[in-house]
Parts: C-alpha cells; structure tokens; sequence
C-alpha cells in the first residue's frame, strides 16, 4: 500500500484537528479522520476551499480551486462527514466543524487557535506544502502516515460519477453515497463542468457558438 510510519505521533491530546476539502468524503478521508480521532478527545474538522466561490484570493491554477472539483457546500460535506463519523461509532459531541482557509493562511488563527495541534498525512506534493504552511504560521503539526500515493481520490469518484459509473460506491462511507444520491450530484457536476467548458473557451469562443 506504500505506507510509512511515523514514529512520535501516539501522544494523545485533549484537541485535535484534521482538514481536507472532502469533495466528497471518501473512505480515506474517513480513516484518516478516525486515526485523529483515536488520539484526541475532541476532534475539529476543517474544512478547506469553505467557501465554494471563486475568489481573487483563490486563483484558479490549481486544479483543486476549479468549481467543477468542488461541487458541495460547506453545510453540504459537514452534513455527510458527521453522518458518516456517527456510522463509523464516534459520539455526536467529540468532533465538530470549523472553516478551515489553508488558501489564505494570513486567516487560520481566526478560525482555529494555533494551540491547537494539525493532523494530517502525506501522500502528495500539496500535503508537504500544507505542512510548512501551517508550521509556519505556528501549528504544531503531526503526520499519523505517509504513502506513494492516495489509496482513492476525489477526482476519481467524481470522474465516475459523472461517467455514470459505480466503482465509486466502494471508494466511500455508506453516509456518502447516501447524500450524493440525494443531491443529484451527478446532474450537478455535469453542469459545473459544462461552465468550466465555456468559461475556458473565451469569450470569442462564445459568441461563434451563438
């Protein structure tokens, strides 16, 4: 599975943090999480990319920040991580949820006090970038794993999802494919990624097509 261990990471705390965008929350996502937990009393949960809008402050070069790679609302992936938290045996009054804007760092502390220690793992580029920022600007941060790559990714579910596919059923907490089907979110990404089509065409682009 390419994993690493990390050694110094068994320490329990009384408050403990994880952060992703969960477009969606995946079974990775969910074990990560559930690794946190087990050693905090309290888990906070943030939530990156909270708000959905593109923005000047989030620049669309990174494919994560594109609007078709982020399909649910904040309240929408709370919804869906809480319910699968609870699934998975966790009490309703040991996690909550806090935006958690890794895009504009200058503004974590508004958010999440830095006492507060990061968990995180590394299977990335982005993830090592992540931990310097948030060293940087003062968190403790303790890496529960490290592996080659990711075991299940959010553009391959949505990737399938939009296909028409089911292989991404087993890639996610049960909570997860529950909410999704509710949300249509197959006709939603369709539509996210027919504007991102127009939107990259150009404005002479459109009018050819009008």
């Amino acid at each position: 599975m390419g994993l690493q261990a990390i050694p110094g990471v068994t320490a329990r705390v009384v408050a403990g943090s994880v952060h992703g965008r969960f477009q969606p929350f995946h079974n990775e996502h969910l074990e990560y999480a559930l690794a946190a937990k087990d050693r905090c009393d309290f888990l906070w949960i943030g939530i990156t990319k909270y708000d959905i809008t593109p923005s000047e402050f989030t620049p669309l070069g990174r494919p994560r920040e594109r609007p078709e790679n982020n399909p649910l609302t904040y309240f929408e992936r709370i919804s869906i991580i809480a319910e699968a938290l609870v699934d998975a045996g966790i009490a309703k009054g040991s996690f909550a949820f806090v935006p958690f804007p890794i895009e504009t760092p200058q503004r974590l502390p508004e958010f999440m006090p830095t006492s507060v220690p990061c968990f995180t793992t590394v299977c990335e580029d982005w993830n090592k970038e992540k931990i310097h920022i948030l060293r940087g600007y003062g968190y403790t941060v303790n890496v529960l794993w490290e592996r080659t790559k990711k075991l299940v990714s959010g553009g391959e579910i949505r990737a399938d999802i939009i296909k028409g596919g089911t292989a991404w059923r087993s890639m996610v907490p049960a909570a997860t494919a529950r909410a999704l089907d509710t949300l249509n979110i197959h006709d939603r990404l369709i539509k996210l990624r027919s504007l991102a089509t127009i939107g990259e065409s150009g404005p002479q682009e459109i009018m050819k097509k009008q």
